[in-house]
This record gives structure tokens, sequence and C-alpha cells, in this order.
């Protein structure tokens, strides 16, 4: 059968031609399913990127074990409340987590998970919340603001691409930034919607403020900075009896976490003297001056010579497909941004970008900056298209005022991965990688502030978004299954090093099980009861823990910094004696004694000639110098 199109005003012979009839409510209920079908495929594919590195973190929390940073962290827990010579205050939020938890180290990483997911929760559901008021054409439907949280709670999986297994005072200044964000989002949409604020809001902000401050002050004092200037001009659109009834709250919730402190962990008058002695000894070490250097540095080349390289032709292609008009200009932008993102993927793949760890630091943050990169460049490019041509179609009117601080919430955003590194002799990239989550939220906003007719935009925006997701689940597995931090992969670590209580709760690699159990029983004499002073020389406060023992001075001795781990140790000698009096502290070098060492077992009443002997060849302790007192009650010869 022949069809012939109707021409307008002409009749077939069996009469006019008839157009099937769609309602509109029908085409709407259409177009609401499909909606609904590509939210509902956006939610399953974030959560089961979230059930991979989550996953991962549950069957490797039994795994590996770190005798530097790692061991850092859990012996200063083991100690929090007696051992107060510290340049961070994590032990006193993490320490009585981990008596608690009976000392169970794959107990408290996997505190560390739940603490993850629900930061990262909390943060992506109270973003899009507050984005959903000025997106007034977003679906109706709540999968809109769980489809967003899910995205961003995949990406809050790049807090295990490369950090020590279990929980640091990096973490505490991260989730203490997202849940400090958070508590400004609920705020600016109670102010956009004419709500009242609710008092628990500025006041656990003032709860976070004290923990985050006492973790790490350095960055935290940016971040909550940056916090404080953004929630203050939102609250001032409410009006100033609002900001100061709020700021009145923050206040109450700071001195009733202090009293709290105070009363229940742990005297502050004096843990605080003790944080900033041994914090003025840390930044003698990293003036801001070299850290600004690095910063700098690190930073044009991550974006000039690798973001760049992998993503140049991609950051072109969203330049022709932000500014394209018209269907032909469309399709042509579109096929080149297709063939720049194999281009990219491929590069990502063969230049090894996929891998987690610290191996891989150099290169991982490519790909995440990379598509962050993209979804910028589009955003920039429609807002310029719009501002000179028009937009492409009318926007909905939104509630007078509801833009005006807008600009300083996604300013937040942006700076908070960023102030929550600074401090570390790190390259930013490094720290601020591990919160993408927020960066994600901003990917999200420039996706849902683009209209259907912004077209290969918006599917390269969203494509962008989907490799983000990606990403993240793929290089925090791969951290933490492959290349978890200074330690075997989770398919060598097999072994429970017997003998040793203190890692019964975990699996390592055969040799190193056996190395620790020898260790262990050889100096049982000296370390049973458990609780023996000993002194690591150097960064390897893991080894201190193994054995049972409680440092002296800080519990981290600088390899580069022999003054500090000296004065520390002198801190804890008053007239000439230490705090373990007859029962001297164990001695255990990686490397010969110094002169520095020396000097301050002197100032503790101590000789390494008269007092110690080696208690066995280095090549039967593990590679250490061994030092035990001559008799293992009183430690001195009669």
């Amino acid at each position: 059968m022949k069809f012939t199109p109707e021409v307008p005003g002409q009749q077939s012979a069996a009469g006019p031609l008839r157009q099937p009839e769609i309602s509109p409510t029908a085409a709407r209920g259409l177009t609401q399913r499909a909606i609904t079908l590509r939210l509902g495929l956006a939610t399953a594919g974030s959560t089961l990127s979230i059930a991979v590195w989550a996953g991962a973190a549950v069957l490797t929390a039994n795994r590996g074990f770190d005798i530097t940073d790692e061991g850092f962290y859990l012996v200063s827990y083991r100690w929090w409340h007696t051992n107060l010579r510290t340049f961070t205050g994590v032990q006193y939020i993490y320490g009585p987590v981990f008596q608690a938890l009976g000392y169970n180290v794959a107990d408290l990483r996997l505190v560390r998970l739940l603490t993850v997911l629900a930061a990262n929760l909390v943060f992506g559901w109270a973003f899009m919340r507050w984005l959903r008021v000025r997106r007034p054409d977003a679906p109706l439907s709540r999968l809109w603001e769980l489809s967003g949280a899910a995205a961003i709670t995949a990406c809050g999986g790049m807090i295990y691409s490369w950090l020590p297994l279990s929980p640091g005072y990096n973490d505490v200044s991260l989730l203490g930034a997202l849940l400090a964000a958070s508590i400004v989002l609920c705020i600016a949409t109670a102010v956009d919607l004419g709500r009242t604020v609710r008092f628990w809001l500025p006041a656990a902000l003032g709860l976070i403020f004290v923990v985050t401050l006492l973790d790490k002050w350095t960055s935290s004092l940016a971040t909550l900075l940056v916090v404080g200037v953004v929630g203050g001009l939102v609250l001032a659109q409410a009006g100033g009896r609002s900001l100061a009834r709020a700021a009145a709250w923050v206040v109450a919730g700071a001195v009733l976490t202090v009293g709290l402190i105070q009363l229940f962990l742990i005297p502050l008058g004096a843990a605080i003297p003790q944080l900033l002695a041994t914090s003025r000894l840390v930044s003698s070490t990293n003036s801001p001056v070299q850290l600004f250097d690095l910063y700098l540095r690190t930073a044009l080349h991550l974006l000039l010579a690798q973001v760049v390289t992998t993503f140049g032709p991609l950051l072109l292609a969203a330049v022709a497909v932000s500014l394209a008009r018209g269907k032909p200009a469309r399709w042509v932008a579109a096929t080149l941004a297709v063939v720049a993102a194999g281009y990219s993927a491929w590069r990502l793949i063969t230049d090894g970008d996929l891998h987690g760890g610290t191996v891989n630091l150099g290169r991982y943050p490519v790909g995440l900056v990379g598509v962050l990169a993209v979804a910028l460049v589009v955003w920039i490019g429609v807002a310029l298209n719009d501002r000179f041509e028009g937009p492409t179609t009318p926007t909905t009117p939104m509630k007078s005022g509801s833009r005006s601080y807008s600009w300083a919430i996604f300013a937040m955003l942006a700076l908070i991965p960023v102030t929550q590194a600074v401090g570390t002799a790190n390259p930013l990239s490094y720290m601020a990688i591990n919160a993408f989550s927020l960066w994600m939220a901003i990917m999200i906003a420039i996706l849902t502030g683009l209209t259907t007719q912004a077209g290969p935009a918006r599917w390269l925006t969203a494509a962008m978004a989907a490799g983000a997701v990606v990403l993240s689940a793929t290089i925090a597995t791969d951290g933490l299954w492959s290349h978890p931090y200074r330690t075997a992969g989770r398919d060598q670590d097999t072994a429970v090093a017997a003998g040793v209580p203190a890692l019964s709760s975990l699996r390592l690699d055969p040799a190193a099980a056996r190395a620790y159990s020898r260790l262990h029983n050889l100096l049982q004499p000296y370390i049973v009861p458990s609780g023996r002073a000993m002194m690591a020389f150097d960064e390897m406060p893991g080894i201190v823990l193994l054995l049972g023992g409680r440092p002296v001075g800080e519990a981290w001795y600088s390899r580069i910094d022999d003054a500090r781990t000296a004065a520390g140790i002198r801190s804890q000698c008053h007239g000439g004696r230490g705090w373990w009096g007859s029962r001297e502290p164990v001695l255990l070098y990686n490397r010969p004694p110094r002169a520095t060492d020396i000097a301050a077992l002197n100032y503790c009443g101590l000789n390494l000639n008269t007092d110690y002997r080696m208690l066995a060849p280095s090549s039967a302790t593990i590679g250490l110098r061994i030092y035990v007192p001559f008799q293992s009650g009183r430690g001195r010869q009669p």
C-alpha cells in the first residue's frame, strides 16, 4: 500500500486524515514515566557503586597493617587519656571509641565506614533539598533527591583512595567539613522557604567547630572560616535578629562541647598546652612559604601537564557543544564530544589512572579533576551563550532574593576540599581529591540547571557525572583491595600474627605475621605486663602498638626532625626522672643512635652505654636494633 502524505488543505478520498490524539495529561504522564525511569537508573547505578567500594571496605577491614601512619593513629588511640604529647587531638575523638571496641582494629575500621557513609549521605540529602528550591521544574518525586544524594555518596568513597585503613585526623577534618556544609545548606533551605531555623542546627555547628579545631586546627580554621562567612550571608537574608540568634546558638553549642570534653574526656588544661607545644615544633619544618610553593607547583603540573594532556580534546569539544546552535552544529559537536570522550577514557586506562593507593597518587586525580573541568566548561559556555543570545527556553520565576547568595554556597562547596587539605606537607590535590563528593554536588547543580533544549551539552555533563561515580568507585575499591596504604593487598594478607594480642583481629602477609610473632615472643620478658615505656626511632609506632608498649613523648618519632623527637622525650622527664619509674623504656631503632637521641636519654637519667644492652643481633629482630635494660625489673646494674 502506497502512503501519500497529506497536503495542508487537501482531503483524501476517504475523508481527512486523522492524527492520533494524545491528551496533555497523557503526554505529561509519558514524560514523567521517562523521567522516573532515568532517575531510577541513575540511583541504581550510584547505589551499585556505593555497594562496590563499601563492600571492599568491609571485606578488607580485617586485612593488613601499616606500622607507620596507621600505627601512629592506633597507638595514640590506645593511650588517648594518658599520653598527651601530640600535635593532633584526634585521639580524644577516636580513642574512647577504640577503647569501647576492646581495642579491636577491624571493628574500628568498620566504624570508619559507617561514619563515611553517614556524613556523605547527610550532605547529599541536604544539598539536594536546597537545590530543589532552585530547580522549580524538578520532578516532584523524592527519587530526584535520592538520585543526587546517591551520586554524591558514591563519590564519598574517595576517602578510601589512599589514606590509612584506620580513621585518622584527615577523616575528622573531612567529615566535619561535610557536616558543617550540610548544616549551612539546611539553614539556607529554611530561609528560602520562610521557615524558622531550628536552634539545634547552629548549636550542632558549634559542636563541629570545637571538634574539628581540636583535631586539626590549621585546615579546620580555614574550613570553618568559609563555612562561617557563608552561613552569615545566608542568615542575613532572614534579618539581623535571626543572624544574632543563630550566632548565640553556635557559641552555646561550642561552650557545651568544651564543657563535655572537660568533664568526660580529658582536662583541656592538660591537653591543650601539649597540643600547642607540639604544633609549634611541627610548624618549624613546614613554613607557609614552602607549603604555598609546593601547592602551586603541583597544582599547575596537574592541570597543565596532566589534565590538559588527557582531556584537552574533550575540553575543546565541551566548548563546541555548549556554544553550538542549530541541529547540524549540535550533531557535529556531539560527534566530536563522543570521539574526544573515547580518547580521554583510553588515556585514563593506558596511563594507569584507574588505580588507587599511594603508588598511584600522582595519576588518579587526573580523571576526576578532568571530568569536573569538562562540566565547568559546559556550564560557562552555556551561560555565556545565553547571555549574548538569550536563553533557549524561558526560565521559571523564583522567590525574590533566593539567588542572592547562591554564589556563596557554590563557592563554599568549591573551597572546602581545598581548605580541609591545607597545612599538610602533601600536594593539595592528594588531599582535596578525598573530598570529591563536594565537587560532585557542583556537577549535579550544573546538570540539573541545563534545560532539555541544551541537548548535547546536557548529555555530555550527564556523562561526566556518571564518569565521576564510576571513577570514584574504581579508584576507592582498588585503593582498598589491591593497593592499601603501606601494606599488602587483600589476597596476600592471609595469616594471623600468633601471640600478638594487639593484632589479633587482623590477617597479615605471612612473612610479616611470622616476623611480628617472633619479635613479640623474643621481647616477652620485657613487655609483660603491657604498658611498658618504649621509644621507637623512627616512624614505626606500630611496633610499639603490637608489643603492647606505651610511647614516650609523641607517638610519632619524626625521621627528619630529631630535635622534635628529643623535645618530646624530655617533656616526659621532670627532675631527671621519667614517669616509668624503675621500669626503664625499651629502645627500638631502625638506624644507628644519634647524638640528639643520646642527649635526650641522658636528660631523663638514662645512659645507653651503661644501662642498656642489645637484645639480639638485628638479623633476629626484623632488622631493628633493640636495646633493653640490663635487668628486666629495674633496668640498671647494681
